[in-house]
């Protein structure tokens, strides 16, 4: 039995790559499936008795979880401190890249590529490991020896990516050569799996850094925006899926398409089209409704965008850390050219509750739900809950419907001139989107009300 007969085939794959890197048959192999994700597949060289792409899969069961692995890694940190939803914590900031134009590249304020930089040239590692633009896959891990290369691979891809050609470099190569890497929290999560059972890996892997994460969609959904602005799915070269746009929130960013003879297509607003797909989980990866880490808890520090009041008006972005090693904190805070200072733990947790409603409230319904159906999923921190299922069905029912429908369709029209086609087969769905909507509104109208008459006769807020 390996990662294909049970993770794959049960749809829980996020195609992160740990299990085909680790494979010590190379009986593994990733490549898209037909749903426009990446997934391991096998060829008939298994050993026996061998559990290694199970052992590292961050979608099995297994006997340890996150928290566990956690407290082998942190708590004996003198003055550590924890919080449910983050893990452990030294300290949190806030701050960015004041070179204006590397501000502008990067993704929210830039401070996890000066991070990953600052590793290289005060020599903690020989090598980064981050995602780039790739020939074959449009992006992929890369492995970065110089400052430079690290800043070209600067900014956000909203696409998924394999790390197992990287992981066969580490264990083949026979110089000391160490890594620091940076990757979502599922990523992280295998990594440390790997580690666990790989002593290899363990010395040569000084630093992991992730970023937060709500959700991640197949290539289709690329492929769809593209098509949107104009370029069709066999011309596309790349997408620049944060395009920061100066007189706009710092939420607002564009994602513009570009053909192969470098051509732009038509930029699309996030709080438009790209923020409804996101919304409604069209193309959603389906192993992300099962994932309840926001905040890469296994990383030695962790990025993520400053999404609060106080920030969003600033087109440039602005990064928030979560820094949990004294020796990332050292790193972080002896940064030059960098605006940084400290932040309350709050104020991080309080910067995503959107996802933390997503991956720790929202997925105990999922969990439910899975149950009622008699279907395995892999064990997670938080518990199944037949009232959250109860309260939020309509939105769950519907989302999964979406995930299913749009990944169908698009198989049958992503080669089209356009995405009419598309948008036809899924009217029923918009529909049923708009009348949710609709219903929600109304349901939130009485609290508005509320909290008028609350400003108006200054009542308090624990009235």
């Amino acid at each position: 039995m390996n990662v294909v007969d049970v993770v794959v085939k049960h749809d829980y794959c996020i195609g992160c790559g740990v299990c085909s890197g680790t494979c010590p048959s190379t009986n593994l192999c990733m490549d898209w499936s037909s749903n426009g994700e990446l997934i391991p597949y096998a060829g008939d060289g298994c050993k026996e008795n061998c559990s290694i792409c199970l052992d590292v899969c961050p979608f099995y069961d297994h006997p340890v979880n996150q928290d566990d692995i956690a407290d082998f890694l942190f708590r004996k940190t003198p003055d550590i401190n924890h919080h449910e939803y983050t893990g452990y914590y030294l300290n949190c900031y806030v701050g960015f890249q004041e070179d204006e134009q590397k501000r502008l590249k990067s993704a929210s304020g830039g401070l996890a590529t000066c991070f990953l930089v600052s590793l290289l040239k005060e020599g903690v590692v020989d090598n980064i490991v981050a995602v780039g633009i790739a020939e074959d896959r449009m992006y992929d891990h890369k492995i970065l020896k110089s400052p430079g290369e690290v800043y070209e691979c600067a900014g956000s891809a909203y696409y998924p990516v394999e790390i197992s050609r990287i992981l066969k470099v580490i264990l083949e190569e026979k110089e000391d050569e160490s890594y620091g890497i940076i990757a979502l929290p599922c990523v992280v999560y295998g990594l440390r799996l790997a580690m666990l059972r790989i002593p290899k890996l363990k010395r040569k892997i000084k630093v992991i850094a992730s970023l937060t994460c709500g959700q991640l969609q197949n290539r289709y959904c690329t492929e769809l925006l593209a098509l949107e602005s104009g370029v069709r799915v066999d011309e596309i070269a790349r997408m620049d899926f944060r395009r920061k746009k100066k007189g706009n929130m710092a939420s607002d960013y564009l994602q513009v398409a570009i053909d192969l003879d470098g051509k732009e297509g038509t930029p699309q607003s996030n709080h438009g089209l790209p923020f409804h797909l996101w919304h409604y989980h069209y193309f959603k990866q389906n192993s992300c409704n099962f994932c309840d880490d926001v905040f890469g808890e296994l990383a030695d520090v962790t990025f993520m965008d400053a999404w609060l009041e106080e920030y969003m008006d600033d087109y440039r972005g602005t990064s928030l850390v979560i820094v949990r090693t004294p020796l990332s904190g050292r790193v972080l805070e002896g940064l030059s050219g960098h605006e940084v200072e400290g932040i309350d733990i709050q104020k991080v947790i309080q910067s995503q509750m959107g996802v933390i409603q997503k991956k720790r409230v929202l997925l105990c319904g999922k969990l439910y739900k899975k149950e009622t159906i008699d279907m395995w999923y892999p064990k997670k921190r938080v518990k199944p809950d037949p009232q959250i299922y109860k309260k939020n069905k309509e939105f769950i029912d519907l989302t999964d419907k979406i995930q299913s429908l749009s990944k169908e369709f698009w198989r049958e029209h992503r080669l089209d001139p356009s995405t009419k086609g598309f948008w036809e087969d899924l009217a029923d769905s918009e529909s049923q989107i708009r009348a949710y909507e609709r219903k929600a509104s109304l349901l939130k109208f009485p609290l508005k009300l509320i909290g008028k008459f609350r400003e108006v006769l200054q009542w308090p807020k624990t009235i």
